[in-house]
């Protein structure tokens, strides 16, 4: 007999039970497979415990041999019942199950229900199986999965079938092995023959074997002469075609693909098939549009990773769950590595640890075939587990370690993928997370940089328990930044929003709620800013490009690192960090990224953006290379108002040549400009890798400003003279004050009648300058959600009026690095953004909007309070700060009105 399947795909009977199935729910139908969130607005955010009901026809004849019914996947213990009897349970979600139904057949049509229970973690509703113990992955971040969500189907076998086909290959010597377990043991004498297939599709090795009876695995081999190896460029993949055989008839068939690749470290490289590799990867969630963790087709999988690629990407790190199947098997084809992970469980207990170990053990025999999978995590970033403090939990990840590295020897291990303050206990990869937001935490990524090339001492357990080699390879495995997606590319057929823009609320104070986005961008008055919605996304994107460009080039200079992980590859639901939206439409920059993101970039390295016309730009240079051969006979060509050619040596596999400091004369301008300059790197006439930096170009002052200005703060009055502006002899004299400080005395002062420019440095109340009710004050950014490095934060300055002249714009660039605040104005109101705030920021879907730059009457007088940090260079260094405190002064004068200056007289500083 042959084998034969009838998918139970479609639709089911369904009734929602709630947490404790104390009553019905209405009977409705629902779509197999696909978990229940994602078809029900009502059950969205629900887990609990539902009832699936159809039926099927079973041929008659069926019934002569043995019927399976199999589950891909369920979410999170199943009980399944047939004709009204119960025929097993299976505990977990990730993971493919079935049973023999065949005693419980009759002829004519089968009735099959599933209990689903999905539970809460609640101890009272699920004493055995609370949430926590259970293995969950991102469930806890983006909300619960429950029902079936991968397929279903019946099979006509034979009861001693083949239930797993473990294959492992070995590209040196061509050997091909493949490890068989049946579901029982053989009832009679059988043949085995084994074919491989190679990629072109002819039969490239043979092997024969007899099976005793009573066998209940066997191992056969095969050797492959010559075989193609398996990579993200030239993804080989073979065909094992496995046929039993009893007296001449085939009786039972398995296949499944496989590639000849091997992965291994060496002196802190990684190395794919013998040479080295450079590891460019994306997190991804695995999260879909319309069906969450249920991939709505295999077409929509290839899209999204061919996008990737498009993206020079060569790897995933698909995070904390077990995808569908489909998942690895278009990575095999398409050519994208992939680092697997273990789904995470919210405690540590023997239960949850156990279930671990099995839910582990059964994604290595279903998944392990792939040779897209490279590397497999165990923990990530100490959820689950208590690495820091308890001293059994990380026994127990070292013994986890250890088993796997026995029972997968072809794969890399990493124990725990670590944020601050977890850490490795023993890992063939030494990576870590860090997140920055770039601009404004520039210098902190750069010292995680620096500190991660060096080994930082806090990259495994300080507690005397790690195993180190000082080999592992180190790579950042998680950073990135915000760039939000347009919301109408992520309505539905019928142009409603997602349902998950009303999720996030419980997040980061607020700022991940999606809902209501173009609301507030217009109740800000950013319309005034940006023009348009459409203008505020864009920008918003190419902010992410440019952090990204920053970080990833900052890791390229430093030969160290073997690699990265960029978070992520689509956004998921309100986190939108990803280089494609929820519907993977690409970002503005996605045709651009693939030249930062290539085994071979050119890395510069601007210590600053800004700078004066006719200076000379001293440029740190580097080439990073981290193909698999040595490139020769290439030269940099350096496209400028003064264009240059360098010949280059010899670029090593995995190395990083130093070009040392190159000097390029910027041209002299008449008015403050944007300028790129283009790098090629060619051989001949094909360029092989491509780069641009912009910078600021600011005129050099013609003529001192004609203001007279006073300051209560000596070193201030030092800098004001240095500026070129006139000092008055005493505050009445003054066209305005410039003060570090509120005070009574600069409150009447401008009461009075006065011009001020108040530059405050610390936190504080702006009361009386606004109104005691709007409680406005200074507050710093450290400690809050303002300092955006993990929800992005997007400041802007209004290049209008006294602004007006600031190249860029409007969100801060890199040329504003010397000056972006550390503290903002919190308090100020809808009115205040219609004109009077002159800079500001946001936090991820345009929430928490602060004050960087405001002005306001005040009495007869007029203020404008900033937070940007002008006074941290020399006066004069930097153009941007020299710039924006001339148009301060400007704001402040606000020459609209003549005062009557009443001048109040102001303590000795």
């Amino acid at each position: 007999m042959k084998k034969a399947r009838i998918s139970l795909d479609g639709i089911w009977e369904f009734q929602y039970l709630g947490a404790s199935a104390s009553a019905l729910a209405g009977m409705r139908n629902i779509l197999v497979p696909s978990p229940w969130q994602a078809q029900f607005p009502d059950l969205s955010m629900r887990g609990g415990v539902a009832v699936y009901r159809r039926g099927v026809d079973v041929p008659a004849d069926w019934l002569e041999q043995r019927v399976f019914l199999h589950f891909g996947a369920v979410f999170h213990i199943a009980h399944v019942f047939v004709n009204g009897a119960l025929i097993g349970s299976h505990v977990g979600g990730f993971l493919p199950f079935y049973f023999d139904i065949t005693d419980r057949l009759s002829p004519g049509r089968a009735e099959i229900e599933v209990r689903v229970e999905s539970p809460t973690d609640d101890p009272a509703e699920f004493p055995h199986t609370p949430f926590a113990e259970m293995p969950f992955g991102k469930q806890s971040w983006y909300g619960p999965l429950s029902g079936i969500w991968q397929s279903v189907f019946i099979e006509l076998n034979i009861p001693d079938r083949v239930t797993c086909l473990r294959v492992g290959s070995d590209l040196d010597s061509g050997e091909v092995s493949a490890q068989l377990r049946f579901e029982r043991a053989l009832c009679n004498r059988t043949e085995a023959l084994l074919e491989t297939l190679g990629p072109d599709g002819d039969c490239v090795a043979t092997a024969r074997a007899e099976l005793a009876v009573g066998a209940e695995h066997a191992t056969m081999r095969a050797r492959v002469d010559d075989p193609r190896p398996w990579s993200p460029d030239a993804p080989n993949l073979y065909r094992l075609r496995l046929r039993m055989m009893r007296d001449g008839v085939t009786i039972d068939e398995k296949e499944t693909s496989f590639g000849f690749r091997k992965i291994e470290t060496r002196a802190g490289k990684l190395f794919l098939n013998g040479k080295p590799f450079y590891l460019r990867a994306a997190l991804d969630q695995d999260y879909y549009p319309d069906t969450i963790c249920t991939p709505p087709s295999l077409e929509f999988i290839e899209d999204r990773f061919r996008k990737a690629k498009e993206l020079g990407l060569n790897a995933l790190r698909c995070h904390i769950k077990a995808p569908d199947p489909r998942y690895y098997e278009a990575a095999d084809r398409l050519g994208l590595l992939v680092w697997a992970e273990l789904p995470n469980g919210g405690y540590s207990t023997e239960r949850s640890r156990e279930r671990k170990e099995t839910t582990l053990k059964g994604i290595i025999d279903r998944d392990g075939n792939h040779p897209s999978i490279f590397c497999w995590t165990l923990i990530n970033e100490n959820w689950g587990v208590d690495l820091v403090h308890d001293a059994k939990h990380r026994a127990w990840l070292r013994r986890l370690y250890l088993w796997l590295k026995a029972y997968d020897p072809t794969r890399l291990v990493v124990d725990n993928s670590p944020l601050a303050p977890s850490f490795h206990v023993q890992s063939d990869l030494a990576d870590y997370h860090f997140y920055a937001a770039i601009p404004d935490s520039r210098h902190d990524w750069d010292r995680f940089v620096d500190a991660l090339a060096d080994r930082g001492d806090w990259l495994f357990s300080p507690e005397g328990d790690a195993v180190i080699t000082g080999e592992e390879p180190l790579l950042c495995s998680e950073f990135g930044n915000w760039g939000l997606p347009h919301p109408d590319k992520l309505s539905d057929s019928d142009g409603r929003e997602p349902w998950w823009f009303e999720t996030g609320h419980d997040w980061g104070e607020g700022v991940m709620y999606p809902h209501g986005v173009q609301n507030r961008f217009h109740d800000w008055s950013l319309d005034r800013v940006f023009g348009s919605f459409e203008a505020f996304i864009e920008a918003a994107q190419w902010q992410q490009f440019r952090a990204l460009k920053y970080e990833i080039e900052a890791m390229r200079r430093r030969p160290e690192i073997a690699g990265y992980v960029i978070t992520e590859l689509t956004d998921c639901h309100w986190e939108s960090n990803g280089l494609l939206d929820m519907r993977s439409n690409p970002r503005v920059f996605h045709e651009l990224f693939h030249t930062i993101n290539d085994d071979t970039v050119i890395v510069p390295r601007l210590e600053r953006a800004a700078f004066w016309s006719g200076e000379t730009l001293r440029l740190p240079l580097r080439i990073a290379h981290g193909g698999r051969d040595a490139v020769e006979g290439a030269a940099l060509e350096i496209l400028s108002d003064w264009p240059q050619t360098i010949s280059l040596a010899r670029l090593e596999a995995a190395s990083v040549l130093d070009l040392g400091e190159i000097s390029i004369a910027l041209p002299e301008v008449d008015k403050p400009c944007m300028r790129r300059l283009s790098f090629h790197l060619r051989i001949g006439d094909r360029v092989i890798a491509r780069n641009e930096i912009e910078v600021a170009l600011h005129p050099r002052r013609s003529e001192s400003p004609n203001l007279s200005l006073w300051s209560p703060e000596p070193d201030v009055r030092v800098r004001l003279q240095a500026l070129g502006y006139r000092l008055a002899a005493n505050i009445g004299d003054a066209d305005a004050v410039v003060a570090l400080q509120s005070a009574p005395e600069l409150a009447a002062y401008v009461r009075g009648g006065g011009r001020a420019l108040l530059l405050p440095d610390e936190e504080g109340t702006l009361t009386p300058f606004f109104p005691h009710w709007q409680n406005v004050k200074v507050v710093a950014r450290d400690g809050t959600l303002w300092r955006g490095d993990w929800a992005s934060s997007f400041a802007w300055l209004r290049r209008r009026g006294a602004f007006r002249s600031l190249p860029g714009g409007p969100l801060i660039d890199h040329s504003f690095d010397r000056v972006i605040p550390t503290h903002v104005i919190s308090g100020c109101n809808l009115l205040d953004f219609h004109a009077r705030v002159h800079a500001a920021l946001a936090v991820g879907w345009i929430h928490k909007p602060v004050g960087l730059a405001v002005e306001r009457n005040y009495g007869e007088g007029h203020i404008v309070i900033s937070t940007f940090r002008l006074l941290r260079d020399a006066p004069g260094v930097d153009p941007t700060a020299t710039a924006l405190f001339d148009a301060l002064v400007t704001a402040a004068l606000n020459k609209s009105a003549t005062p009557t200056l009443q001048t109040p007289k102001f303590e000795s500083a």
